[in-house]
């Protein structure tokens, strides 16, 4: 592949990011429109370069990428811990630069997955930090405890709050399962938060005094600052993982 043509998604992806990071930080969303047309993007630009080289394998760089990137993102979704607009970020990033070329060489694991290493290995110490901050101020790193009146729409809920038989009960272990439960109140589970209409069934229950005015809250996290410094890493450094495994095959 020609070294100056895989600066092209490569760009676009460093971009995307920067634009990303600033709707994340300021209105807590990443819009459809920028992560639908890097894909695009992605998926177009591979498609129009295999065509040119005549080589169908990297005619379908973007789509691999972006399917690998949305499968691992997915499984990531189903836990709770990443939203929507991240896992379309991850998706793009990874229809962008399956097929770039990074300084160190790629290693034998698919680049969105290098994407993903970098973002942790760079945020891990910022993290840690944070953590041991709270800790000391004897906060929690994860949740807080918010008045069910003064919920507001998206909050996650740390907590499921369900009914059984007639019975209102709550439960904070994250695999609580649905077995025979009558309906559900809460769900920790659910990536995209409380609903308007979730939030007006908990006042009413606080108002018939059914359950105490307090729900556990997960505390958000704004990911798109991460993935965008996996990418940065990525595009100026290559796989940190990778470069440190080849530096241990070497002297150790």
């Amino acid at each position: 592949m020609l070294i100056d043509v895989e600066f092209i998604p490569a760009s676009v992806a460093l971009v995307g990011s920067c634009i990303a990071v600033y709707t994340d930080m300021r209105r807590r969303i990443i819009p459809n429109e920028l992560n639908y047309a890097m894909i695009a993007f992605g998926v177009g630009f591979y498609l129009i370069l295999g065509l040119w080289l005549r080589d169908l394998f990297v005619s379908f760089f973007g789509v691999f990428g972006a399917a690998i990137s949305f499968i691992i993102g997915y499984l990531l979704w189903r836990t709770g811990g990443w939203a929507g607009g991240d896992v379309k970020l991850y998706t793009a990033l990874g229809s962008l630069l399956y097929g770039y070329q990074m300084p160190t060489g790629n290693p034998i694991y698919p680049m969105p997955l290098t994407i993903l290493f970098n973002s942790i290995i760079v945020v891990l110490p910022v993290l840690l930090i944070y953590f041991v901050v709270l800790r000391a101020q004897g906060k929690s790193a994860f949740y807080d405890r918010v008045r069910i009146t003064e919920l507001k729409e998206g909050m996650i809920p740390a907590e499921t709050i369900f009914e059984k038989k007639g019975k209102i009960c709550r439960s904070s272990a994250w695999f609580s399962l649905k077995k025979d439960w009558d309906r559900v109140y809460t769900n920790p589970r659910r990536a995209a938060g409380l609903t308007r209409h979730q939030i007006r069934v908990l006042k009413k229950l606080v108002r018939d005094g059914k359950i105490g005015d307090n729900l556990r809250i997960k505390k958000g996290m704004p990911f798109a600052p991460s993935l965008a410094a996996g990418v940065f890493v990525t595009v100026i450094f290559g796989d940190l993982y990778w470069r440190f495994m080849l530096w241990l095959l070497e002297y150790v």
